[in-house]
């Protein structure tokens, strides 16, 4: 893969048994790579703490991720219940405004309190456009969370603060 310049996207779908090194060798391949910009796990990671390893893996702190967009739908993501948090790294995440434009989480374990670290971070992101989090376990209080995130009417310095950018998919706001 490393030798492959011209490598932009990578799928992988259903990819099954993989175990912590294997998610390791692959999330730093993809740190490495000199042009892969759009990477997808589709349906890969059905044992529960794999698919939070991948993520925790690809958002390390190191700055060196030139994703600008993650696809990770139907992989048993946790969130704040997994014993690496990953909706509190991914949250500390988009909060840096990483390069990262669409982040799709379709159909996770991401409830509530997930969808409030989240919106938070989007509140200060100004470079992701685009968060598919459909089909997740969130309830109908999320959707003033989401509202918020996007424009919030508190205050001036709240407006002028708001993400007006974001176009979120979920269970609530819908094309």
């Amino acid at each position: 893969m490393g030798n492959n310049k011209c490598l932009q996207q990578l799928d992988m779908y259903r990819i099954q048994d993989m175990n912590r090194n294997d998610i390791a060798e692959l999330s730093s391949a993809i740190h490495r790579h000199p042009s892969l910009v759009n990477v997808a796990f589709n349906d890969c990671f059905t044992i529960g703490w794999a698919g939070d390893e991948m993520l925790h893996s690809l958002l390390r702190t190191d700055n060196d991720l030139k994703l600008e967009r993650l696809s990770m739908p139907e992989n048993n993501l946790r969130g704040s219940h997994s014993l690496l948090n990953v909706c509190s790294l991914l949250s500390d995440f988009l909060a840096t405004n990483p390069r990262l434009k669409e982040l799709n989480l379709y159909d996770n374990s991401f409830d509530e309190s997930d969808a409030v670290l989240i919106a938070n971070a989007l509140r200060s992101n100004t470079t992701l456009r685009h968060l598919y989090i459909a089909e997740n376990c969130m309830g109908d209080d999320v959707f003033d969370v989401w509202c918020r995130a996007l424009y919030d009417e508190s205050s001036l310095n709240s407006v002028a603060d708001s993400n007006h950018h974001c176009y979120i998919d979920t269970d609530y706001l819908m094309h």
